[in-house]
């Protein structure tokens, strides 16, 4: 029976520090007698914790890693190496956390492959090739259907004018893909063009209140300017009739035609609506470029300073010259905005229907020119009789016909013009 002895463990982590690489050689190890020969070189990246072992002799280099293509694979195994010490007659355990395996490489050889030669060959010949060496009965089938399905155009009878009329139809469908393109762009075109100059809409809206957001462009503090000038307008109007109320605030023809139509008790939101269009309609013709402070044409014309600073954000385009005094300009296309964003007021006034005759008075335009602008809002046009075209129970019988604008649902946008080829 063996002699049973008590030992005593003790855990350093110092040791595992500082423990010893431990080694596998593939192909052996070297023969005892070269093993003094043997050096040991490590090289460790301590930010990845990867490490690099290298082992060299006069003849042979051995390669180890604990990462890329020498590391060995992971065997769910720990290490622990044991060191005694003859002195002290301590055995010191330290935790090995990686086992390299060493690639042996022997010195000066280098085999004689040509890499070049398959430079000449095609790349279907070297898939043959390939498929050759290294490919299954499955795909040798494959790339042998493949070659017998390649057709030779000079074994073919007529071969070339099939292939004039395969090149014919590609260049057609090359110059039927490019004026999709030009399509599409002119689409985009139009598109950005309209989100530019149209109020702020709702396309997806289920009612025609919904279309045109105007507190997207009339702001709290807006408002609350053209609802205190509305006041005095309601205030007005229960002490004396219309035409005195039109006739003291200079009202142009389709304010004093759309507060004839609205009905008692006065909404006050729809008057101060009508309060900002009445604003308009005296921008539209004013003359630029308008080379005065805000402020003093606020005073001039009686708008309310931030109500007259919307309105030359939205419909004027502003220059400032060296000694930093400001002008204003009305270019063609912020004059065009500001008809439509008055025509929007005055539809969402009047219930979505609207008579162009009286705007088209104030702007001293045809009412058939304003049809364009009726359109490009998404609106339906028609020629009614004049009897027909009222705002409540008022008739315009001097007119034979008027043309009416409604905002029904779904929006019938203009489509956009195609550009054509030149006249002969």
């Amino acid at each position: 029976m063996s002699k049973r002895v008590q030992v005593s463990l003790q855990h350093q982590p110092a040791f595992d520090a500082a423990a010893p690489l431990v080694a596998s050689f593939r192909n052996g190890p070297p023969p005892p007698s070269k093993r003094k020969d043997l050096s040991f070189d490590v090289f460790e990246n301590e930010a990845k914790k990867q490490r690099l072992v290298i082992a060299n002799t006069d003849r042979v280099a051995y390669q180890g890693a604990n990462f890329g293509y020498l590391s060995s694979a992971n065997d769910c195994a720990s290490y622990v190496v044991g060191i005694y010490d003859k002195n002290t007659q301590e055995v010191r355990l330290c935790n090995v956390s990686q086992l390299y395996m060493m690639q042996q490489t022997v010195k000066g050889s280098a085999d004689n492959v040509d890499d070049n030669r398959g430079d000449g060959k095609s790349y279907l010949e070297k898939k043959r090739d390939l498929v050759e060496l290294f490919g299954s009965k499955k795909s040798k089938r494959i790339q042998k259907s493949i070659e017998e399905n390649i057709v030779n155009v000079q074994n073919v009878s007529g071969a070339a004018s099939i292939t004039e009329t395969l090149k014919k139809q590609m260049d057609k469908a090359a110059q039927d893909a490019a004026a999709r393109d030009a399509a599409s762009a002119v689409d985009s075109a139009a598109l950005a063009t309209r989100n530019a100059i149209l109020p702020p809409h709702n396309l997806e809206a289920s009612a025609p209140e919904q279309v045109y957001i105007i507190r997207k462009f009339l702001n709290p503090q807006v408002m609350e300017s053209l609802k205190i000038k509305a006041d005095e307008w309601i205030e007005a109007l229960k002490a004396t009739n219309v035409a005195d109320v039109a006739a003291s605030h200079n009202l142009m023809a389709l304010p004093t035609r759309l507060l004839l139509s609205m009905r008692t008790p006065y909404d006050k939101t729809k008057m101060a609506y009508l309060v900002y269009l009445q604003y308009q309609l005296e921008l539209f013709h004013t003359s630029f470029p308008l080379r005065k402070s805000v402020v003093s044409f606020s005073e001039e014309r009686g708008i309310p300073l931030v109500v007259l600073r919307n309105l030359l954000a939205l419909f004027t385009d502003s220059t400032q010259n060296e000694l930093g005094y400001t002008s204003y300009l009305q270019p063609k296309q912020k004059k065009d905005k500001l008809i439509l964003y008055m025509l929007v007021l005055a539809l969402t006034i009047n219930g979505f229907s609207l008579d162009l005759t009286e705007l088209a008075a104030d702007l001293k335009r045809s009412a058939v020119s304003l049809t364009t602008y009726c359109r490009q809002l998404g609106c339906g046009v028609e020629k009614v009789k004049a009897e027909a075209a009222v705002y409540g129970s008022n008739a315009l019988s001097s007119k034979k016909q008027a043309h009416r604008v409604v905002l029904t649902l779904p929006l019938q946008f203009p489509q956009p013009k195609r550009g054509g080829g030149p006249r002969r």
